[in-house]
């Protein structure tokens, strides 16, 4: 009998160091991916990314750590106005995203990301990587759209696309217009996954539909 509670106790003891290492680990994310939302303020995004990076390497298991850390760098790599620094920053991104497939395969959200940092890839110099680029964009969204045909953030790069791309090219503002209302929709419906799976991207499609006017 005593030696049925002792397990009882163990078992219990294991439980609740379990729970308070998973309570610390979702406020740790929640503070991260807090400061990549605020984008515009690029030290807050380094500090997220930093934050996500420590995260990652303390919980080896888990693949948000890595998918927002990407999507962190993919961001610092719009801001930063040396084409060889942006593509360092990318090249950290393709790893952490990387890392973070072999934990998820077959996942939405790791193929829409991979189609946004091929996006920032392509914005360091369009003229010239469109065409190897593009490629990664179109294979990313369309992978991504097999998986879940509902995803929004597939449906806002693909508008973000058709947005910046000529209109004698088949782009432009007016064409891409019901895309983002689609995209949109979408999020109307979206619900994520917990308060630390991916839920970015309303916020950039409400602002770009509006430019469309």
């Amino acid at each position: 009998m005593k030696r049925i509670i002792l397990t009882i106790s163990f078992l219990s003891l294991i439980f609740v160091q379990s729970f308070a290492q998973k309570a610390e680990y979702v406020s740790a994310m929640e503070n991260a991916i807090g400061l990549l939302s605020e984008f515009e303020n690029t030290e807050n995004t380094r500090q997220g990314v930093s934050q996500l990076e420590r995260i990652a390497t303390a919980e080896p298991n888990e693949w948000l750590p890595g998918y927002w850390a990407a999507y962190g760098l993919a961001n610092l790599s719009f801001a930063e106005p040396e084409a060889d620094k942006k593509d360092l920053l990318l090249d950290k991104a393709d790893k952490f995203l990387a890392y973070a497939e072999k934990l998820q395969p077959g996942n939405d959200e790791i193929e829409v990301l991979k189609a946004y940092i091929a996006n920032a890839r392509m914005a360091v110099a369009p003229q010239d990587r469109w065409q190897k680029y593009g490629a990664t964009v179109s294979m990313g969204l369309q992978n991504a759209n097999k998986i879940n045909p509902e995803n929004p953030r597939a449906k806002l790069l693909e508008a973000q696309g058709i947005y910046f791309t000529p209109e004698a090219y088949g782009g432009g503002k007016k064409k891409s217009a019901p895309l983002f209302e689609e995209a949109l929709k979408r999020f109307a419906k979206f619900k994520p996954a917990s308060g630390i799976a991916p839920n970015w991207g309303e916020r950039d499609a409400r602002w770009l539909l509006s430019q469309t006017n």
